[in-house]
């Protein structure tokens, strides 16, 4: 009976030392925010800064927020690592940030994390949702939508010749590569000249795309048309079928960001006939935030981004 009391007592001594170290965290974080004129602290967790695409998603975040001067914005890099992600969650669920966004690695080790993190702050969730409806906020593109988009364009590249494709997916088995997939398939299937000769798993990488394509192009030269997921992944293809002299090998891929390489100089200098616009989410995140952070203002539970074609006769209006 005496060593039960005693355990009851030290555990509630420890449960109190607990409280304080909570109590003390939360009263640093906010003379930090006093002291720095902040009222509103933001985790943003990505899940890799190797992707253009996410990179671009972190420069939109830092962009929107520069216009709330009482907004600050924590950045965290999960590399690539579930595992990575999730300690970077309870690092910033610990430090006391009013609102958590995160752009998700894998959707279902995360899931319990990002779970836990709603039941204590609101949570915006940027290109792959979660199963069950625990945040507040999900933003993102139609995948579907984009691979049917992507399916139709090859279809009209390649009229009523019979084609061999190639398709490049991102990362297996993950809600945007079967998303997209499952919507380029469905056109392709409506058009029997049209074979799909080949699949790569590209991991949503440009050295890796172009290194699995020039060991896939030795015994397979017969390719008319590559649908890659990203355009990082579709520059990676293009590199492959120059280097083995496929001149008329025609690319379609997905993202459309600016700058040097991006989607849209790809497709301006003809290196890729086609691109898909699929915004970030980053500076919808941000205005959301602020109004859900605020109090003020309709929060939709989704908000599914619209995506563009962009040809050679577009890309630039």
């Amino acid at each position: 009976m005496l060593n039960k009391f005693y355990n009851k007592k030290y555990i509630l001594i420890l449960l109190v030392i607990i409280a304080f170290i909570v109590a003390a965290v939360f009263s640093v974080v906010n003379a930090r925010k006093k002291s720095e004129g902040v009222k509103f602290v933001i985790g943003m967790s990505q899940a890799n800064l190797t992707e253009p695409w996410r990179i671009a998603m972190d420069k939109e975040i830092e962009g929107e927020a520069k216009k709330y001067k009482d907004l600050k914005v924590i950045y965290k890099d999960g590399g690539g690592s579930a595992e990575k992600q999730k300690g970077d969650i309870n690092e910033l669920l610990n430090s006391g940030v009013d609102l958590l966004i995160v752009s998700i690695n894998d959707s279902k080790e995360l899931q319990a994390v990002v779970s836990k993190a709603y039941k204590e702050i609101p949570v915006i969730v940027l290109d792959r949702a979660i199963e069950g409806c625990n945040y507040t906020l999900y933003i993102g593109p139609d995948n579907k939508l984009i691979g049917k988009k992507a399916g139709e364009v090859v279809a009209k590249l390649v009229g009523n010749k019979k084609a061999n494709v190639i398709e490049v997916q991102g990362v297996l088995d993950s809600a945007p590569s079967l998303e997209r997939s499952q919507g380029f398939r469905a056109v392709i299937k409506t058009h029997p000249n049209i074979k799909i000769e080949d699949t790569v798993i590209g991991e949503w990488q440009r050295d890796e795309v172009e290194d699995d394509m020039k060991v896939l192009l030795k015994d397979n030269k017969d390719v008319d048309v590559i649908f890659a997921q990203n355009d990082y992944m579709a520059l990676g293809a293009y590199k492959a079928v120059q280097s083995d002299q496929l001149d008329n090998v025609k690319i379609v891929g997905v993202d459309g960001l600016s700058g040097e390489n991006g989607g849209l100089d790809l497709v301006s200098k003809g290196t890729l006939q086609a691109t898909f616009t699929c915004s970030t989410g980053g500076k919808e995140a941000v205005i959301y935030a602020m109004k859900i952070l605020n109090k003020s203002g309709y929060v939709p539970k989704k908000v599914i981004l619209k995506s563009e074609e962009i040809t050679k006769g577009n890309v630039y209006r």
